[in-house]
């Protein structure tokens, strides 16, 4: 019986696709598919209370405050970076990555009028942020976030409109995922937004919420950010949130 049970169990954990990898050969970090055997452990976490933090536009010169408060907590992130050059940068991406959070992609500039030019445009800003990322981090990722997100300003513009469509179609052919968030703490509107606009935002949006996906920012300027972090982490855990990273597996919150 014992026998029979355990050639079963290899059997099955033969037939499995990693349900998440990180891989340290070469240096390359690749977010893996998820197989059809394991869409019930992907249900099982559609039923869970989870909170998914996301901190757009880093790194800045407050990354590393920001990782000392998740470490503090024990708790994973997700940064849709850019294409930061200057010098601490670097420390900045490796840190994030060593400290076991996910790098996903935003963009390399972040200027509007170069991505959303064309679609055309948006790959060739997207794909520098891809070589960049890939050729000195060896940090590989399909999870993108549109800048402004999928339904941004310019969604509503006709002149711009069949760009963002364009864009959105090919990322979907192109085999990237794209994330938006339900919830907007609102630090990214203005350095001025207080510690206490911050958090208030982040708790009105939780109600009857079972997936929160919060968009913060790590921004030179969004010292607020930092100071809120800690107040929102202890909050979501007295609601009884799990923290999470998004991957390949995190079920799809989408604008459009």
């Amino acid at each position: 019986m014992m026998k029979s049970l355990f050639k079963l169990v290899l059997s099955l954990l033969s037939s499995f696709i990693i349900f998440f990898v990180v891989t340290d050969v070469g240096k390359s970090y690749v977010h893996a598919i998820v197989p059809e055997e394991m869409a019930p452990l992907v249900k099982n976490k559609e039923n869970q209370k989870i909170a998914y933090l996301t901190f757009d536009d880093g790194p800045s010169l407050n990354t590393m405050d920001i990782l000392k408060i998740l470490d503090r907590y024990h708790v994973k992130a997700t940064f849709f970076v850019k294409g930061n050059e200057e010098p601490y940068a670097k420390e900045c991406y490796e840190a994030i990555l060593s400290h076991g959070h996910t790098i996903a992609l935003h963009s390399f500039t972040h200027d509007y009028s170069i991505v959303y030019r064309s679609p055309e445009s948006f790959f060739e800003d997207l794909n520098k942020l891809e070589t960049m990322l890939q050729k000195e981090f060896g940090i590989k990722s399909r999870i993108v976030r549109l800048p402004g997100g999928s339904n941004n300003r310019l969604m509503h513009q006709a002149a711009t409109k069949p760009i963002i469509n364009g864009i959105l179609q090919q990322l979907t052919e192109k085999g990237y995922i794209y994330v938006d968030w339900n919830i907007d703490s609102t630090d990214g509107f203005s350095p001025s937004i207080s510690e206490q606009q911050i958090i208030s935002s982040v708790r009105k949006g939780t109600k009857d919420q079972k997936h929160v996906n919060i968009l913060l920012h790590d921004i030179n300027s969004m010292k607020n950010t930092v100071k809120a972090l800690p107040d929102i982490i202890e909050y979501l855990k007295k609601e009884g949130y799990s923290f999470d990273a998004i991957d390949e597996t995190t079920p799809k919150l989408q604008f459009n």
